[in-house]
């Protein structure tokens, strides 16, 4: 007697295997050691955003981007691997809010708090809308980097001015294109290999004893701890449009940049915090993020993975204690000299920085060992500064005549178990904003 035959299942299309980096994003986001990125937008137009007008927008959107219509499969293994959704359902993704933006720093934790599930028939993204018109996307970092929030905002901003509302009750159900494709891996668009050097020091930092490096006497806050949560609390700071164009000003004056200014900055603010720590602490461990898009000849305006880092060790300067809540003072003795070398020390790092994505060939694989073995040990930084550029891009973005235009951005990621200290101490963060905006304030007072 035979079996009555089984229905056939309607598996996802796989796409791609998951290239180093990405691999590096997908385990620890397996692990629950990193929940994504945020970026968000206000958007300046016509009306409000509903499902009549995003719904068409966003439908545009699937149909060109790939990344947004991703899974993956196989998280927990050596080898994890991209599969196609063939339709997304906007209704499972996209929110919408009743009360406005007000709450936007609650709304930005709550998603920070929630891991987007790998192997679902749901993609790697959700969306929050206010009726303020405030939008935030929150996306797995393994389909991609910082800027990658960025190039959604534009893209979602081209398709609002290129789409017309929906009279009707909209679909929420989007087919998607067979013919999309993912953006390479990076070690496939552009040499990620190791030179001689870099593998000595790579050795070197593996098996010297910590004391030995600047690393041991870095101030890096408390071990990692051995709790597994994703608890972090998030601040939301921004500086008025002409605030910020005479910071601009004032940078170039001194011949560095905006990211180096704040690194220098907020070294500083925490040298003033730390001005009683134990005199083992003589530096402050930092990274700042750089985009390989340069290298990998992706657009702007797509998403992907592509991204390294500069490393840094900044020296504590101890600062005498009545100048600690003396932020004219402070402004005053700001350290421009650092500022600048700041900037040509990460000019310097741009051209190598590919070859920290190589390392990671290094683990041959083993990335569950090498995130867990840092449970309970020294944290590699004292903070993490993003600087994901410039929006819009030009400025027929914002141009007269446009139905839609951006305003206001805010940025963040979370790594709150292993990443650096300034992303875990609750009160820590709120100290260091409050000082850190004091400080930023003085300084623009200062040049008036």
């Amino acid at each position: 007697m035979s079996g009555a035959e089984a229905e056939p299942v309607d598996l996802p299309k796989p796409a791609r295997k998951a290239g180093l980096l990405e691999k590096f994003h997908i385990v620890r986001g397996h692990l629950g050691a990193d929940t994504g990125v945020f970026v968000t937008a206000q958007y300046v137009g016509e009306g409000r955003l509903d499902k009549h007008t995003l719904y068409p927008a966003l439908t545009l959107l699937l149909q060109q981007h790939r990344a947004l219509s991703t899974q993956v499969h196989d998280a927990g293994t050596e080898q994890p691997f991209y599969v196609s959704l063939k339709i997304v359902d906007l209704s499972r993704i996209v929110r919408f809010y009743d009360a406005d933006s007000k709450q936007l720093s609650e709304v930005a934790e709550s998603y920070l708090l929630d891991q987007i599930e790998y192997a679902t028939d749901t993609p790697l993204w959700r969306l929050g809308v206010f009726p303020d018109n405030r939008v935030i996307i929150h996306y797995d970092h393994s389909i991609g980097d910082g800027q990658s929030g960025l190039a959604f905002h534009r893209s979602l901003l081209t398709a609002l001015n290129s789409t017309s509302p929906s009279q009707d009750e909209p679909s929420s159900v989007v087919p998607i294109p067979e013919s999309l494709e993912l953006q390479p891996t990076v070690e496939k668009a552009t040499d990620v290999s190791l030179s001689f050097f870099k593998i000595c020091q790579e050795i070197f930092n593996a098996f010297a004893p910590i004391r030995w490096r600047k690393a041991g006497s870095s101030w890096t806050g408390e071990e990692v701890t051995r709790q597994e949560t994703m608890f972090t609390s998030t601040r939301l700071w921004s500086l008025p449009p002409e605030q910020a164009d005479s910071l601009l000003k004032i940078c170039r004056l001194h011949e560095c940049t905006i990211t180096s200014f704040l690194h220098t900055a907020t070294v500083m603010v925490f040298s003033t915090l730390l001005r009683d720590s134990p005199k083992r602490y003589k530096y402050l461990a930092s990274d700042i993020p750089i985009s390989l898009r340069r290298f990998t000849k992706a657009p702007a305006d797509v998403f992907c993975d592509h991204v390294s880092a500069g490393y840094f060790f900044s020296p504590i300067t101890r600062y005498p204690p009545e100048l600690v809540d003396d932020f004219e003072a402070l402004a005053k003795r700001f350290p421009w000299e650092d500022a600048a070398r700041t900037t040509s020390d990460l000019r310097k790092k741009v051209p190598k920085c590919r070859q920290e994505v190589g390392t990671l060939n290094l683990l041959f694989g083993r990335y569950q060992p090498f995130f867990r073995g840092k449970i309970g040990k020294k944290r590699h930084g004292t903070f993490e500064l993003s600087n994901v550029g410039p929006f819009p891009f030009d400025k027929s973005d914002n141009e007269a005549g446009r139905k839609w235009k951006v305003g206001e951005m805010f940025f963040g990621q979370c790594d709150a178990l292993l990443g650096a200290t300034i992303k875990l101490d609750d009160v820590l963060a709120q100290f260091f904003v409050d000082h850190f905006r004091s400080l930023v304030e003085a300084i623009l007072k200062q040049a008036q």
